[in-house]
């Protein structure tokens, strides 16, 4: 028997499991709120929803959902070692009956013992997130949202290599716009056989001088230029909010739905959701 009663939950019938990843060139893009918010949102329109933190190295997600200690019985990190076999002991519930978090392990030792971690999650990542697709599936989960550690870790390639849609996440800042184009070319570009592509400047100042905007939007422009004869799609200009900064001194960090990011964060899922239903929905007839 489950240890998990769904009985109680409003989710949708499902019969698959759509992917998304969160990816950044470096960090601090504000990626992971990103991640949890739409995972959140997801969840709030009665989808079973999973987000896995895939930040080995600086992992958040726990806190962020307030999930104690005592509570996690396996992470991630257990899974992509192969230490354990995927199961519901990975699962931790949220406040949301429809959200789960799967987390990261934090307390990695250093030096040599945390470079030999990571090396052997590379060996077996690919493999363990085929698994966690198929128990997902199994479970009943609509979506997984993959918070990937930023840069060019493995575990986060492989993430995008089986993902539906991919979402690269942008600081207004030429360092982050031309590290952005070389790591979509270098990895993105090559893995474009069955996702859809989407990125977002995060964090912009809430007053841009004209000058400013122009800029941004060449830079909005190239991205999508750099990306031809694919397609990747702009989602938006996010400002940066003071009254979830103010929120997050108090650990908080899911958009009130009476702020203005919360309307942005709607349009963006909706955006998403229904590109991957094209997707899917195509794929289905040229099956036929």
């Amino acid at each position: 028997m489950s240890k998990f009663d769904f009985s109680e939950q409003s989710t949708l019938s499902s019969t698959r499991l759509d992917i998304l990843i969160l990816h950044s060139q470096k960090g601090g893009p504000g990626k992971t709120t990103l991640s949890c918010n739409i995972a959140k949102e997801l969840a709030r329109r009665g989808n079973k929803t999973v987000i896995i933190d895939l930040d080995i190295a600086q992992p958040t997600i726990q806190h962020i959902f307030h999930i104690k200690d005592v509570k996690i019985k396996h992470t991630i990190n257990d899974v992509l070692l192969g230490e354990t076999a995927v199961s519901e002991d990975v699962l931790n519930k949220t406040d949301d009956p429809n959200l789960f978090v799967i987390v990261a392990k934090e307390n990695v030792e250093y030096g040599e013992g945390l470079l030999s971690m990571l090396e052997e999650i590379q060996k077996h990542s690919f493999f363990a997130l085929h698994e966690m697709t198929k128990f997902l599936l199994r479970m009943g989960f609509r979506y997984v949202i993959y918070d990937c550690a930023p840069g060019y870790k493995l575990e986060s390639v492989n993430a995008a290599a089986i993902a539906d849609a991919r979402i690269f996440v942008l600081r207004p800042s030429t360092f982050s716009y031309e590290g952005a184009k070389q790591m979509l070319n270098d990895i993105y570009k090559k893995l474009n056989i069955r996702s859809l592509n989407f990125f977002v400047f995060n964090q912009l100042p809430p007053t841009l001088k004209e000058e400013s905007q122009k800029l941004l939007n060449s830079w909005r422009d190239g991205i999508v230029e750099l990306y031809e004869p694919e397609t990747i799609t702009f989602l938006d200009f996010l400002p940066i909010s003071h009254e979830i900064m103010e929120m997050a001194l108090k650990g908080e960090y899911i958009f009130p739905e009476s702020d203005p990011m919360y309307g942005k964060l709607t349009k963006m899922v909706d955006t998403v959701v229904e590109a991957i239903d094209v997707m899917k929905k195509a794929k289905l007839m040229e099956d036929k």
